[in-house]
C-alpha cells in the first residue's frame, strides 16, 4: 500500500510540475518597435481574414496572424481563430463626401487562441505556451479615393489567458496592442502575394495585412520573476 501511495504522489508531483512548465516564467515586455525601449524584442507579422460571412467585414470573418521573420512565418508567435462578432463593424466616423475621405469603424471580434514559441524569452526551458484571447478589438480607418478603398490602416488591442497555467498563477497577456495596414484583398486586381497565413473557414476569398509596433506585455500574480507592470503603462503617457 505505502508503494501504491507512493507512485500516486509521484505521479502527481510530475503533473503538477507539468503545469507549471506550461506558464511563462520570464515576464516583462515584449515590442517590435525599439523606439519604446522594451524589455525584450518581438517580430512584426502578417495576417489574412477569411471572408467566412461571404464579403469583406461581415459577421464571422476570421483573422489568422503569424510572427514574419522575413523568410519564415510563424517563428515566435501565432494569433487565430478571432471571429467578427454578431454585431459587424460599427460607423464611429464618416468623412466621406463626394466619394473621398475616410471612415472609421470600430469592430469588436470574439474567440481566438494563442501560441508562443518555447524558443521566446518568455520561457526558460523551450515549452511552447498556448491559451485564448479575450477583447480582440479592432478600429479601422478606411481611406477613399472616387468611391474605392486606396488604404485601410487599423489599431487591434486584446488580452489573453494562458490555459496550461494553474488558475492560481494567474498569467495573462495583460494587454497587447499593433497597427496593421491592408496589402491585398480579393476584390482588387493582381494576384494574391506570396508568404501570408492562409484563410481559415476554409474561405475563398479574403484580405491580407500586414502588422507593425506591436507591443504585448506578459504578467503573472504568481511567478518565478516579479515584474512590475506600470512600466508598459508609461509607454503611452
Amino acid at each position: 500500500m505505502r508503494k501504491v501511495n507512493v507512485l500516486i504522489i509521484a505521479l502527481l508531483t510530475l503533473a503538477a510540475g507539468s503545469a507549471l512548465a506550461a506558464c511563462p516564467d520570464v515576464l516583462g515586455i515584449w515590442s517590435s518597435n525599439p523606439e519604446t525601449n522594451p524589455d525584450y524584442p518581438l517580430l512584426n507579422g502578417r495576417v489574412s481574414e477569411g471572408w467566412c460571412g461571404g464579403s469583406a467585414g461581415a459577421p464571422g470573418n476570421t483573422n489568422n496572424a503569424l510572427s514574419w521573420n522575413g523568410a519564415a512565418l510563424g517563428t515566435e508567435w501565432h494569433f487565430w481563430g478571432m471571429e467578427i462578432n454578431a454585431g459587424g463593424p460599427v460607423l464611429v466616423f464618416d468623412g466621406v463626401s463626394g466619394g473621398n475621405g475616410v471612415r472609421i469603424y470600430q469592430i469588436a471580434y470574439d474567440g481566438g487562441e494563442f501560441w508562443l514559441s518555447g524558443d521566446g524569452a518568455w520561457t526558460s526551458d523551450n515549452t511552447e505556451l498556448y491559451g485564448t484571447l479575450a477583447d480582440f478589438l479592432v478600429v479601422t480607418t478606411v481611406t477613399y479615393s472616387n468611391g474605392e478603398i486606396v488604404a485601410q490602416v487599423s489599431n487591434i488591442t486584446f488580452n489573453g489567458v494562458f490555459g496550461d497555467c494553474p488558475d492560481q498563477n494567474n498569467c495573462v497577456i495583460e494587454f497587447a496592442i499593433a497597427n496593421s495596414a491592408l496589402i491585398w484583398r480579393s476584390d482588387w486586381d493582381g494576384a494574391m502575394p506570396a508568404n501570408y497565413p492562409e484563410f481559415l473557414c476554409d474561405a475563398t476569398m479574403g484580405e491580407l495585412h500586414s502588422t507593425s509596433d506591436i507591443t504585448l506585455g506578459i504578467n503573472c500574480a504568481v511567478a518565478t520573476e516579479a515584474h512590475s507592470w506600470s512600466s508598459v503603462k508609461d509607454l503611452y503617457r
